[in-house]
Order: C-alpha cells, then sequence, then structure tokens
C-alpha cells in the first residue's frame, strides 16, 4: 500500500518516483505513461508542471514528455462508459 508520501496529490507542480511495470509503464496523476518495456523494473523520476510531465532515470537522462493529462485515466467515471472487449 502506497503511504501519502509515494502518491503526491495531483497539483500545479510535483515529482514522484516510480518503478516501470513489466509493460514498461509508470503510473502517476491517475494516468499511465509509457517508459518503455526495457526500463521494467527500473526506477524512474516523474516531475509534473502546470501543462507538462516529464520522465528521466535514475542519472537524469530524459526518457519522455508528455501534455499533462486534464482528466482522470481508466474507464470510471460517472460521464465514461467502460470501453468495449470486443473487436
Amino acid at each position: 500500500m502506497k503511504t501519502a508520501g509515494q502518491n503526491p496529490s495531483a497539483g500545479t507542480s510535483g515529482t514522484a518516483q516510480r518503478t516501470v511495470s513489466s509493460g514498461g509503464y509508470v503510473g502517476v496523476l491517475a494516468s499511465k505513461f509509457y517508459a518503455g518495456y526495457k526500463r521494467r523494473g527500473d526506477k524512474v523520476v516523474v516531475i509534473w508542471a502546470a501543462t507538462t510531465v516529464i520522465l528521466t532515470d535514475a542519472s537524469g537522462t530524459l526518457i519522455a514528455t508528455s501534455a499533462k493529462p486534464t482528466e482522470f485515466g481508466g474507464w470510471h467515471g460517472p460521464t465514461r462508459a467502460r470501453p468495449s472487449t470486443k473487436s
């Protein structure tokens, strides 16, 4: 279970350290960001400001930048329908 220090709020700016999943993703700000499957198990630093999210490795090397999400990820929520599993 994450403690308050490991699960920061999605304020205007902040930083968090995350472990890359086996699929290459890290979760922060109620969204998933792709860091690359070759980095699975590695620690990455996620930095966010008013409009940007930046992923770096432990040594500070830039992995990716992205626009900051404006809404929560996933299908949950009163105005969003669950995605179809049929293709």
